[in-house]
């Protein structure tokens, strides 16, 4: 029988390199509560304090808002991570470097008041795809490629029933790594390269790209590499479909439509959308992973 706190509620964070999204996830319906989300921006170059008191004041806005007290928390974080242990191993990526090293999963324990073997954590990119795949709409799939696309750039696998992170942000592209330039790091220094203005977020540039040939350039120089990085990785995975979240997937009419043109001059016409559940796939994947845990215990 599932234990009566899956059937009740359970907190769930999304937490990204700029952002963290609470709510609290019906566990039986697998639904979140939408009354119950709350949204804040994160400084991710902050002390460790100042994000951890952030994360914390986020989730318990979520819990005093469902009016209960949830017994266990479950969170969709970025890697690298050890996702076991609840350890930060998130260094020299532009975000939380604060918290290289610390034990997130005894943090939030001693902040929300929750046994240790109460807090989860998964892939954010793995957490998303799950959520994803839980939609009607999604189930006849067979292969799936989950990309989220934001401060970083985040992988996920379906096959058999099953979900598995890539971490194809952290393979070898060009002169680094894939997420060098397929993040918001990668869109904004190419932009200040071709003399663009000085901004700290792609939703302005995003904004301004209809007056601003340089943004509109930039967001070009992005479909340029995703369709590069997808013709060296479809083969292997040989996807059904591409299913593209994250922050910069809102912005997908000045890239998306370029990379299924340019893939199909390679001759593969495989079709790719924008994930329709947003950020709250996250929590829901996250959700259901708890789910699947306990059962199985």
């Amino acid at each position: 029988m599932v234990n009566s706190f899956i059937e009740e509620g359970i907190l769930c964070a999304d937490i990204g390199g700029s952002h963290i999204t609470a709510a609290v996830v019906n566990g039986t319906s697998q639904t979140v509560i939408s009354d119950t989300i709350v949204r804040q921006k994160i400084d991710a170059h902050a002390t460790a304090e100042v994000i951890l008191a952030t994360w914390t004041a986020t989730l318990v806005a979520a819990q005093e808002i469902w009016g209960n007290k949830c017994d266990c928390l479950a969170v969709s974080m970025p890697g690298p991570f050890d996702y076991e242990r609840g350890i930060s191993l998130i260094k020299d990526m532009d975000k939380y470097d604060a918290l290289f090293g610390m034990d997130i999963k005894r943090e939030f324990a001693d902040r929300m008041a929750l046994p240790m073997d109460r807090i989860w954590f998964m892939n954010d990119a793995e957490a998303f795809l799950r959520g994803e795949m839980c939609q009607d709409s999604n189930k006849y799939f067979k292969r799936v490629l989950g990309l989220t696309l934001g401060t970083g750039l985040g992988s996920a696998f379906f096959q058999q029933d099953e979900v598995r992170d890539l971490n194809l942000g952290s393979s070898p592209y060009l002169s680094g790594m894939a997420e060098d330039y397929i993040s918001s790091r990668g869109i904004l220094a190419y932009y200040r390269a071709l003399g663009g203005k000085d901004t700290t977020d792609v939703k302005t540039l995003v904004k301004g790209a209809g007056e601003d040939g340089r943004a509109a350039e930039a967001m070009q120089q992005l479909a340029i590499w995703l369709a590069d990085f997808l013709l060296e990785h479809i083969p292997e995975l040989n996807p059904d479909i591409i299913i593209v979240g994250g922050n910069i997937s809102k912005a997908q009419a000045l890239f998306l439509p370029q990379v299924s043109h340019i893939l199909e001059d390679y001759g593969i016409r495989i079709p790719a959308k924008v994930a329709a559940m947003g950020e709250q796939a996250a929590m829901l994947g996250a959700a259901s992973f708890i789910k699947f845990k306990k059962m199985n215990s």
